[in-house]
């Protein structure tokens, strides 16, 4: 699922009294690089971050640091790498390509996946996320970009048409939060080898 969703205030693992929120006065101030290990605390508080705004993932209940740990460990990154966003030295966003399916016919297909802190939503930074993503296909061998949105977020839908996703589907209330109904929609992109 495609996400553009995040805490907010400053990152969890700080304590909000001893430092002030990451600034993003415009889209160059984010450094986008790789993730590493020592990046997933904040990978998984952005994400859990995201769950009870219900525009973002479709998991209902916060993730534990093993889920997470497993995630990582599995991942092969040369193929399916983590990127991170930081402004002030503070991880404030990631995108990650996730295998579309496991099956190895799947395998120049592949699901991206961006997540923002939506207090800096708006300032280029999932886009900076997406396009570093965008320019690792040839080396990480994929000619087919996914994005799954939920169909009430706006940001996700706009940021993946922004960059040339096309709508290639949709799955009709497909997921329930809370009693309500949302439809996924399917949008991809053909890229060069």
């Amino acid at each position: 699922m495609v996400r553009c969703a995040g805490m907010n205030g400053p990152n969890a693992r700080q304590d909000p009294g001893n430092r002030p929120a990451p600034r993003a006065d415009r889209a160059g101030a984010a450094r986008i690089r790789a993730a590493t290990r020592a990046d997933l605390q904040a990978i998984l508080d952005i994400y859990n971050a995201s769950i009870p705004l219900r525009i973002a993932t479709a998991d209902l209940e916060p993730q534990a640091m093993p889920a997470r740990e497993k995630w990582w460990e599995e991942r092969d990154h040369a193929r399916r790498p983590v990127m991170v966003a930081e402004l002030d030295g503070t991880v404030v966003g990631w995108g990650a390509f996730t295998d579309f399916k496991a099956r190895p016919a799947y395998a120049p297909t592949a699901e991206v996946s961006i997540y923002v802190l939506p207090t800096l939503g708006g300032r280029g930074i999932g886009s900076a996320l997406l396009d570093a993503l965008l320019a690792r296909t040839a080396e990480c061998k994929l000619d087919r970009i996914v994005a799954l949105c939920l169909d009430h977020n706006a940001a996700s839908l706009g940021l993946f048409r922004s960059r040339g996703f096309v709508d290639w589907g949709a799955m009709p209330d497909a997921c329930e939060f809370d009693g309500v109904r949302r439809t996924v929609v399917i949008l991809g992109k053909s890229v060069p080898l």
